[in-house]
């Protein structure tokens, strides 16, 4: 056998097993990083194949719907899947290949079921579906076509192609340690197709395949890898040498770290959340990025934190939990996972915690609301609900902090709402609000 084939063959038996972690539960990234000993192009197919079909899901299970008789095996569902995906969205491998693997994998996996799969794949190989809803031809949840209908319109389209979409890499330099142009350099001697954002200068877009553990850059801490959109919250922020800044859920720390970035380490910046495995993340970050002793992590619940250090920090960034609507492109799994019926409740949380930061932040001081959804329940009506019963807080309009002029075209109310697909970038609503000199915590 072609040694090409074979390892294509084991990219497809990884993807397969990935799926399965997924169906358990797995995020979407752990999944993936399970997968060991692939060659870099293998990998690629792997990953590529997993993201796909989470991606297209709906579109795919439409498409082989009307050659299907009774249950499949989950096993079975995810390989004809794999291959109508093949079949439907990567060129480079013809439909031959697609239908002769899936039918090998079937075999290897589940022998009584190689004549259906087979059968399955040459009669849809040449009847694409045709009179699908929006739902779906782009694979959306049909709660969130109807939502979206109503607020955007004739923009709909558009925004659930690029929820569709392979989004770039996108890297974050460290402009404290390294230029834009030595990262692109390094790219460019791998021959990854990458480009400088034009939006930010400390951004990088990257096109081809990158698996981050093997790029030297990031293994000495000089780039992480951010969207666009959630860089501008540490813009946004502005944090000043000498500031205490809190990020109250800091998650992995993108964007504390970029806040240390900014400022060369020279604020005083505690980190908190309630995880203690996104925390280990988060000193794992640090650490790569040389900041370790940059930051004080606490696990700790940030409304319990906010509510007993009144008036401690001139800074705070709240990223709030929320549905993630914002970002699908990226968490391919996400738009199977969230009901509408969870916005009040990402509601109700997100107005407790930015009460929180109020109690917490100094007259005077700053506090940076992000969430990345777009929805009204997670974005405007939380700032507004809080502005509401707080006399001391006022916004203050962003775009004089924002990096580039197109940028303020998004800004309404005062905050940045993008929605997906927006000048590249993911869906993010970014406000900033100031406590009043007179404030009384």
């Amino acid at each position: 056998m072609d040694a090409s084939v074979s390892r294509a063959g084991l990219a497809r038996d990884e993807a397969l097993k990935a799926l399965a972690r997924i169906r358990q539960g797995y995020p979407v990234s752990d999944a993936i990083q399970q997968a060991k000993g692939l060659p870099a192009r293998d990998r690629a197919l792997m990953a590529t194949l997993v993201y796909g079909v989470l991606r297209h899901l709906r579109y795919l299970d439409a498409w082989m719907k009307p050659f299907v008789r009774g249950d499949l095996e989950p096993e079975v569902q995810d390989i004809l899947r794999m291959a109508f995906y093949q079949m439907g969205f990567l060129d480079r491998v013809p439909d031959y290949a697609a239908v002769n693997a899936a039918v090998e994998q079937t075999r290897a996996r589940a022998p009584r079921a190689v004549g259906m799969v087979n059968a399955i794949l040459r009669r849809g190989q040449s009847k694409k579906p045709e009179q699908l809803s929006l739902g779906e031809r782009y694979s959306h949840p049909d709660w969130i076509v109807e939502r979206w209908q109503a607020r955007y319109g004739p923009r709909l389209e558009s925004i659930l192609e690029a929820n569709n979409a392979v989004p770039p890499l996108t890297l974050r330099v460290d402009l404290d340690r390294t230029s834009r142009a030595e990262v692109l350099e390094e790219l460019g001697n791998l021959g990854i197709d990458a480009e400088p954002s034009p939006y930010l200068p400390e951004a990088i877009r990257v096109r081809g395949s990158l698996w981050l553990e093997d790029f030297e850059p990031f293994r000495r801490g000089w780039v992480t890898v951010q969207d666009e959109s959630g860089m501008l919250v540490a813009w946004v922020l502005d944090a000043q040498p000498g500031d205490e800044v809190l990020d109250m859920a800091a998650g992995l720390g993108g964007k504390a770290l970029h806040v240390l970035e900014r400022s060369g380490g020279a604020v005083r910046l505690t980190c908190l959340d309630i995880s203690r495995p996104r925390l280990r993340r988060l000193e794992e970050n640090l650490s790569r990025t040389g900041r370790g002793d940059q930051a004080a992590i606490k696990e700790a619940n940030a409304v319990q934190f906010g509510n007993s250090h009144q008036g401690s920090f001139e800074r705070i960034i709240l990223d709030a939990p929320c549905s993630g609507l914002g970002v699908l492109r990226r968490r391919v799994d996400a738009r199977w996972k969230k009901q509408a019926n969870d916005l009040p409740a990402f509601h109700e949380t997100q107005v407790e915690l930015l009460d929180a930061a109020w109690r917490a932040c100094r007259a005077g001081g700053v506090i940076v609301y992000s969430t990345c959804s777009t929805e009204p329940e997670e974005t405007e009506a939380v700032v507004d609900e809080v502005l509401a019963r707080r006399p001391d807080l006022r916004r203050e309009d962003v775009t004089p902090y924002l990096p580039h002029p197109d940028l303020a075209s998004f800004v309404k109310n005062g905050a940045l709402s993008l929605t997906p697909g927006d000048l590249g970038m993911d869906g993010f609503y970014i406000a900033r609000l100031r406590v009043k000199k007179e404030a009384v915590q």
